[in-house]
């Protein structure tokens, strides 16, 4: 009889503590992300993974009997079908700015790609590193672009 009474009274946490334990480990999580630059870092591997895209796109651009990368761009590698036609080189990076490629204005075989509304040099730098061997990146404050040649 006793332990029948306790199972009885033993009712189980309310509706409301069970909110408040959730907005808890929500807050705590997202102080770890923020703290750690998980999201930071998370941003630059998407960046890495798109301009290497943007690249491999390009190069077979080039390799399609072109000897040069005069007249490439993003809407013509989605026309031929280098790159999908979901792609969105306006506002499509991980800070809502645009794509950019472009021939090289000094060497028509190398070609430019730029990744625009990186917030800080130190952001650009970090994402420059993941190209160090193939590339050479140069980030403008004012514009906070950075462009990387090919």
């Amino acid at each position: 009889m006793r332990i029948r009474n306790i199972i009885k009274s033993n009712k189980g946490f309310s509706l409301i503590e069970l909110s408040i334990a959730i907005v808890i480990l929500g807050i705590l999580v997202g102080a770890v992300v923020v703290g750690s630059g998980l999201g930071t870092k998370a941003k630059i591997q998407h960046e890495t993974d798109t301009v290497n895209t943007l690249v491999v796109a390009a190069r077979n651009y080039l390799n399609a009997s072109q000897t040069t990368y005069t007249g490439v761009g993003i809407a013509g590698l989605q026309t031929s079908n280098y790159l999908p036609s979901t792609f969105n080189a306006t506002t499509g990076n991980s800070w809502g700015g645009a794509y950019t490629v472009a021939v090289n204005g000094t060497d028509a075989t190398k070609v430019n790609i730029s990744v625009v509304g990186i917030p800080d040099a130190a952001t650009a730098t970090l994402l420059s590193n993941n190209f160090t061997s193939m590339a050479t990146c140069a980030y403008t404050v004012a514009s906070k672009t950075n462009t990387c040649t090919f």
